[in-house]
């Protein structure tokens, strides 16, 4: 009952939001990330890593799984978050501080919407596009690297749609990675400016690799 009570107070909904990110962080975005950087090696790099990964599916299933919960208890402790903040907002003082906010802190809520919109979006325009198939070492696999390419490749606008998604993760880390070490208790005034500068540039550097990947292939 105890351990219900804090997961229904500020303090307790502000941890799941944190740990809920850290989850999808860790274990989403940052293999995604990594992964997506092989397709710069060329098509047998790429199609290997995708074999290799298709060769883990009940690994890949039980990490689906895990995401579709940590994404669902994310939303759900967002919406309460952001409501309570809205409510707590009435007050002078509130509103004096929130115009003190970063950009970044104040688009948090939109930013997340964008986010799950694109995931969605674009999980579905990779699962369903027609897959074909290629020789690697003797074996038939999926020609993942072609299928990227294809998608990109002499679509300007999908590249800007993603391009523009990509702007809204980048501001959506930028706050979010600050804010659940300040939940975990990390971030300190004595090491506030340099986490909230590693925040941002891990940021920066995440978002521009991943929007990368679209600009090489309309290229190619």
């Amino acid at each position: 009952m105890k351990s219900m009570g804090f997961m229904l107070s500020s303090i307790g909904q502000k941890f799941l939001l944190a740990t809920s990110g850290t989850i999808m962080f860790l274990l989403f975005l940052v293999p995604h990330m990594g992964g997506n950087v092989l397709f710069l090696f060329g098509p047998d790099i790429f199609n290997s890593y995708a074999h290799h990964l298709h060769q883990l599916v009940p690994i890949v299933i039980g990490i689906e799984v895990l995401m579709l919960v940590s994404i669902s208890v994310h939303m759900i402790m967002a919406a309460r978050t952001t409501l309570a903040n809205r409510k707590a907002a009435s007050s002078r003082h509130s509103q004096k501080g929130s115009k003190e906010r970063s950009l970044a802190a104040r688009l948090m809520p939109w930013s997340g919407v964008m986010i799950f919109a694109f995931i969605v979006i674009h999980l579905a325009n990779f699962k369903f596009y027609e897959k074909t198939k290629t020789m690697l070492d003797g074996h038939e696999v999926y020609d993942v690297y072609s299928m990227v390419l294809s998608r990109f490749q002499g679509d300007l606008w999908y590249v800007g749609v993603y391009l523009f998604f990509m702007v809204a993760v980048g501001l959506h880390l930028s706050h979010a990675l600050q804010s659940a070490l300040q939940t975990y208790g990390v971030f300190v005034p004595r090491t506030g400016s340099k986490i909230k500068a590693a925040s941002m540039w891990i940021a920066i550097g995440m978002a521009s690799t991943f929007s990368i990947i679209p600009i090489v292939a309309y290229l190619n």
